[in-house]
């Protein structure tokens, strides 16, 4: 990898974006410096139009990752944690905690020994109750969950990951969930086959987000993920974009080598359109602009 590379690559990604109005056009451009005239506007159109989809309760369609999509998209386009549009997608997506129908509900003993039911996890988002089907689940980062307990353990991850964004640390229920994915152990085990590579990595995004990132087993957990790398900088059966935007949130020197290790795969992904994926994501390009940003 070369910054010349990099820096052309992030040109390309530019010029897919350089006539879309659309969030991730919006927030490309202002990475990049390179904003239209028209932009502060589209940001306020952008952010009033999120505003008129929600709901009396907060939510949008009554939705868990919706709404919590909503919910970034508002923080991503300036708004701040007091503003009114976020207390009120914030305050559905939390109401979701412990609801009926989340990951670790209930207790068998197999799930007791593995720290896997209700006594050892506490603090997870419910998605929907447990009569109703929940995937396949589709998320920013591309990927697509298509086995039930994964989706909701995903969208908890999803959820609390952005929560903290918005500044919901303090609340006892969010810090319990932390809590419980630090410790629980078979989802670190990098050779415990149950657990998809890709859910450790919502797993670690959602710990990347959260304040004392510095505590010593947050940094084993990422430390864990981060020595499956292989040779090449990917990680085996792992979405590569997805892995690049959890390790961002790691100041940890393991975690900035393995990013820049990565960044060669990342750059051989990047389409003719300029664009990071076959089917031109928008988000996936947006996610894999601000990797190469970053290693700029």
């Amino acid at each position: 990898m070369t910054a010349p590379e990099v820096v052309a690559a992030l040109e390309r990604g530019r010029a897919f974006f350089a006539d879309r109005s659309t969030r991730p056009a919006v927030l490309a451009r202002g990475m990049l410096a390179r904003p239209l005239s028209g932009d502060p506007v589209l940001r306020e159109h952008l952010v009033r139009e999120r505003r008129r989809k929600t709901r009396m309760d907060g939510s949008i369609h009554g939705s868990l990752i919706e709404t919590t999509r909503a919910l970034a998209d508002l923080l991503d386009l300036g708004c701040g944690p007091d503003h009114a549009a976020v207390v009120r997608t914030s305050g559905f997506v939390l109401a979701r905690q412990n609801a009926p129908g989340h990951f670790g509900e209930g207790c068998d003993p197999d799930r007791h020994e593995a720290g896997e039911c209700r006594h050892a996890l506490r603090g997870f988002f419910s998605p929907a109750t447990r009569d109703e089907e929940f995937i396949p689940s589709r998320f920013p980062s591309g990927i697509v969950v298509e086995h039930e307990d994964d989706a909701r353990f995903a969208a908890s991850c999803y959820a609390l990951r952005v929560v903290l964004r918005a500044r919901e640390d303090r609340r006892a229920a969010v810090r319990e969930h932390i809590e419980s994915l630090v410790g629980l152990e078979s989802l670190w085990d990098v050779t415990d086959d149950r657990w998809n590579s890709d859910l450790r990595v919502f797993a670690l995004a959602a710990l990347g987000a959260a304040p004392h990132t510095d505590r010593p087993q947050t940094q084993r957990r990422a430390k864990a993920f981060i020595a499956a790398q292989a040779d090449d900088g990917t990680w085996h059966d792992t979405n590569h974009v997805h892995a690049l935007d959890a390790l961002l949130g790691f100041a940890l020197p393991e975690a900035i080598q393995a990013v820049r290790r990565a960044i060669p795969p990342l750059l051989a992904s990047q389409q003719r359109d300029g664009s990071f994926s076959p089917d031109a994501d928008e988000e996936v390009t947006l996610i894999a602009m601000r990797v190469l940003a970053w290693a700029a």
